[in-house]
């Protein structure tokens, strides 16, 4: 089965189908094993990659080698199996966008396979799996790469609720799974974990929102304003999180002398924000932050712009995090702001090749022809799990598995990783690990400008708690029609 093509800017807004394939790579003897088990037994069908091509071989039980072949390569062992749930159709396609991508590089780069600490040349196979955007079909499919295919780890991406739906499956089947580009409070207090009660199968290579937060005080204070900020919320997984009393955007943003209105988290089918419009209006917020997927931002803007609310600065988090969903809103998105979640400018490696981020973007845009976008980052849990299986000596037992992830530490191209360090003990500001199951990711902030090559890209305006990121300007104000 042939990877789909990446969807383009038109259709991802789109729910449309569903997809699943298996991905392998490998060559020799090694790539002729692929589809076999420890006794030689041929198990499924895996698409091989090479550099400009995709095909779809059926691997056989039967196979040829010779003495020299055998005496230079380690025992060949069963493949490895590891699942992929994300979301590739729908609307939270833009976080799956790079999907294919980074699976292909990744299996390309292992060649013939991964040396598992059993000192066995194993070949990677990677099912994908599409969300569709819904987590009642990410925890479905979820289950059926866990109990029906057998996969030795499962990695999952999208927004909270489609990592939740999976990472609850692998806590409920006993899987080891990894997740990124989540908010970690999203992950751990969404699913009812606590530093009292920590998971065992499930861990997160996660942004902070107390990181994302300070990185926009640091942008609202850029530009003067009356330090009046409007709040619009979605009354669900994430809204709750960001719109907590005590720890949320609010709270947080109080702290520093901001006041913010809060009308209230909105249902998740509104379709009228005409009343949280008039109550910043009303009270002069110059400063919008809203936490909206693309389809609701791109109503409330309209809405505001027929209600005459120019805000001085606008924060999107979530909807505008990709340069696709920039472009849907168009024009009046010019100065917008948010976090960023990666960045080429990130003096980060891929462990895997020693690339730096600016030679990983260079490498997708050439073979996409697309525009690079955050999403890349989430090539940094396909190295992560490739480091735990380089250390697993039996990669049938997952309690083995699961207590190398635990205790991995390793520099992605998503920055550091590291489970042997202390849990937080001062709050989760003060440490990269807040919480058992998570390892924080770095976080910037960054404003949408006009770019060079495609119509906007995103400017690192700010990098607080994370001096290693480089700032390349200052906020500027919207600019607003006549």
């Amino acid at each position: 089965m042939s990877i789909e093509q990446p969807i383009s800017r038109r259709e991802f807004l789109k729910a449309i189908g569903k997809t699943g394939a298996v991905v392998g790579f490998g060559g020799g003897l090694a790539g002729l094993l692929s589809g076999c088990d420890e006794t030689g037994v041929s198990s499924n069908t895996t698409a091989t990659i090479r550099p400009g091509e995709t095909t779809t071989t059926t691997t056989e039980s039967t196979t040829t080698t010779t003495a020299t072949t055998v005496a230079t390569r380690p025992t060949v062992g069963r493949p490895l199996r590891i699942g992929l749930v994300s979301a590739k159709t729908g609307p939270l396609a833009l976080l799956g966008k790079a999907d294919d991508w980074w699976v292909a590089r990744g299996l390309e780069v292992l060649g013939e396979g991964v040396v598992c600490g059993d000192g066995k040349l194993r070949t990677v196979g990677v099912s994908v799996r599409d969300s569709r955007s819904d987590p009642a079909v990410a925890a479905r499919l979820a289950a059926d790469l866990i109990s029906g295919e057998r996969v030795d780890l499962i990695m999952c991406s999208g927004d909270s609720a489609i990592v939740n739906a999976v990472a609850d499956q692998a806590e409920s089947l006993e899987c080891p799974c990894l997740a990124d580009l989540v908010l970690w409070q999203s992950f751990v207090n969404g699913r009812g974990g606590s530093a009292d009660k920590p998971f065992e199968w499930t861990y997160a290579h996660a942004y902070g929102l107390e990181d994302v937060v300070a990185n926009y005080l640091a942008m609202w204070g850029q530009p003067a304003t009356n330090k009046k900020i409007g709040v619009l919320l979605p009354d669900d997984i994430d809204g709750r999180i960001w719109g907590d009393a005590t720890a949320g955007v609010a709270a947080l943003a109080a702290e520093e002398g901001y006041e913010c209105v809060v009308p209230g988290l909105y249902p998740t089918s509104s379709t009228d924000f005409a009343p949280q419009i008039e109550e910043f209006v009303k009270n002069g917020c110059e400063i919008c932050f809203c936490g909206m997927k693309t389809s609701d931002f791109l109503l409330f803007w309209r809405q505001a712009a027929l209600q005459s609310y120019r805000p001085k600065i606008v924060t999107v988090s979530g909807g505008l995090r990709f340069p696709h969903s920039v472009e849907v809103v168009g024009s009046s998105a010019l100065n917008m702001t948010g976090e960023c979640l990666w960045h080429p400018s990130w003096p980060y490696r891929d462990s895997l090749t020693g690339k730096t981020a600016q030679e990983l973007v260079e490498d997708y845009q050439a073979k996409t022809g697309d525009q690079w976008t955050a999403a890349l980052a989430q090539y940094a849990k396909f190295e992560w799990a490739i480091q735990v299986f380089k250390k697993v000596k039996n990669i049938s037992d997952k309690r083995e598995v699961i207590a190398r992830v635990r205790s991995a530490r390793l520099d992605t191209c998503n920055g550091p990783l590291d489970f042997t360090r202390p849990i937080a003990m001062g709050g989760p500001a003060m440490s990269r690990r807040p919480a058992q199951n998570v390892y924080k990711a770095p976080v910037g902030g960054a404003q949408w400008v006009a770019g060079t090559m495609f119509p906007f890209e995103p400017r690192m305006v700010a990098g607080v708690n994370q001096p290693d990121l480089p700032v390349a300007g200052r906020v500027q104000p919207m600019v607003y029609q006549a």
